[in-house]
């Protein structure tokens, strides 16, 4: 058996004792073995894993985390946020999960009887053509009928509503902050959104009311109720993964949970990987952890075992762009020359043949979308997913698609409705700033190379940028 070498900064983890943690762990940097590692130490000391509350995003990471501390000998339910806000829940009064399409059903009705819609259809969406001087202004965007975008308008804004907290008062504040920032007309139609979007939020509230039922944000927050009321197991430790995708309302929650049991934080995350501020994660949360824990403690894992020292160089110049970022050192003992290539297609469908070569079973292959594939006619056996389900993952090749300069692209040029102002986080307002975060994932996956297939007539501007910056180290396969 392969003997595990921590390095010094895994190390100086393991061994803090600091009240609040926070660990900044880079791409391939190895921070799920420094969180078992830390696991196991503290079983190591004593502490009963019982009295350990480890918590991470999804329920795949979960499971993974948790088979892995179970090869260490360590009985430890991982659990995700949702998981542990339903547990709580349960213990206290009978719930039922809503149905998926229940919001969408409740917002339906409501536009299906208003009889104002085209105040709201006249607010000019942004489209963009090829190049960023085109810009169409359109009431309906891309392949999608303007009431359907309007439904997940709603929708999105009420989870986010919920997600950062707000509650039915908060209306009266964004009713004002309109009527302070918008002009005459732009503040008649929001004030219409508003009153629209409250009456459909209490509805919806209502309905989960009288059905017993919850969502996925009342998990969060009527957990967070719960433990300030009742209390909560008396944990001695919370171990907290992936914590840059935090929105604030598991802020809160963990806020609630430290507050009865005085347990210590452990967060590792890397902000330069917050991908899910679309589901109402904040990047705040974590550049500024010490406003939101107090007195703690920053470690940074500087080491990537992943990635070669060329492709940190490249895509370390291409992340720092973004303002609102914590700056960071990574090395690495991997050399690639040419850690990226470039190969230029005219017709990917004709000369998607030739390009699949060069696939096998190691290449990963990565778009924006879940159906930038579709066209390219794959079969079942390539290893094909969208950036955000590869966070967490690596392979030994990677190859990105759907590199070209349009508004479905990379970065992705969907504009957020104006009606979501209200409820966004403002922190991250620089130009792209998710979308860099994103390709930088992508860009992160790879062992050995990243090939990017790129439009020659057509370009990203992510690729333009990545030529400019750092060609020494791309190579390009097909001039």
């Amino acid at each position: 058996m392969k003997k595990i070498i921590l390095d010094k900064y895994q190390k100086k983890v393991i061994k803090n004792k600091s009240k609040n943690l926070l660990v900044i762990a880079g791409a391939g940097s190895g921070k799920t073995l420094t969180i078992i590692y830390k696991i196991k130490h503290l079983v190591n000391k004593g502490v009963n894993p019982n009295e350990i509350l480890c918590i991470t995003f999804t329920k795949a990471a979960a499971n993974s985390l948790q088979t892995k501390l179970l090869k260490e000998n360590i009985m430890l339910k991982v659990k995700t946020f949702h998981s542990l806000g339903y547990e709580i829940i349960k213990k206290n009064k009978y719930v039922q999960l809503v149905k998926n399409n229940a919001l969408d059903d409740i917002i339906m009705n409501y536009l299906n009887k208003y009889h104002d819609l085209n105040t709201l259809i006249n607010a000019n969406f942004i489209e963009f053509g090829k190049g960023d001087s085109t810009i169409i202004k359109t009431s309906i965007l891309k392949n999608t009928s303007y009431i359907t975008y309007l439904k997940d308008t709603i929708k999105t804004f009420i989870n986010l509503f919920k997600s950062n907290n707000y509650n039915l008062s908060s209306f009266n504040h964004f009713f004002n902050q309109n009527k302070k920032e918008n002009s005459k007309r732009k503040e008649y139609r929001h004030k219409k959104f508003l009153n629209l979007v409250k009456k459909i939020y209490i509805n919806y509230q209502e309905y989960l009311e009288t059905y017993n039922q919850i969502d996925f944000n009342d998990m969060i927050n009527q957990a967070t109720d719960i433990i300030y009321k009742e209390g909560i197991y008396p944990y001695k430790y919370i171990i907290i993964d992936e914590y840059q995708d935090t929105s604030l309302s598991k802020c809160l929650l963990i806020k609630a949970i430290q507050n009865k049991t005085k347990a210590s934080l452990i967060a590792v995350g890397d902000d330069w990987q917050s991908i899910y501020h679309f589901t109402g994660s904040n990047i705040e949360i974590f550049t500024n952890f010490k406003k939101y824990f107090p007195k703690a403690k920053i470690i940074k894992l500087k080491k990537t075992y992943r990635n070669s020292t060329q492709l940190v160089k490249v895509t370390k110049k291409f992340i720092t762009k973004n303002p609102n970022q914590i700056s960071k050192t990574i090395s690495s003992n991997k050399r690639s020359k040419n850690p990226i290539h470039i190969y230029y297609y005219r017709n990917l469908i004709k000369e998607w043949n030739n390009i699949t070569k060069q696939i096998n079973t190691q290449t990963l292959i990565l778009g924006r979308n879940n159906n930038d594939i579709n066209n390219l006619f794959l079969n079942k056996y390539m290893n094909y997913m969208t950036i955000h389900k590869s966070k967490g993952l690596q392979a030994q090749n990677v190859i990105i698609i759907n590199l070209e300069n349009k508004v479905t692209g990379i970065p992705s040029k969907i504009q957020n409705s104006e009606y979501l102002m209200y409820v966004s986080s403002k922190e991250d307002e620089y130009m792209y700033s998710e979308e860099r975060r994103l390709f930088y994932v992508a860009l992160t996956r790879t062992e050995n190379t990243v090939t990017l297939l790129v439009n020659k007539d057509n370009p990203s501007i992510f690729v333009s940028e990545l030529l400019k910056d750092s060609s020494k180290y791309i190579k390009i396969i097909n001039p």
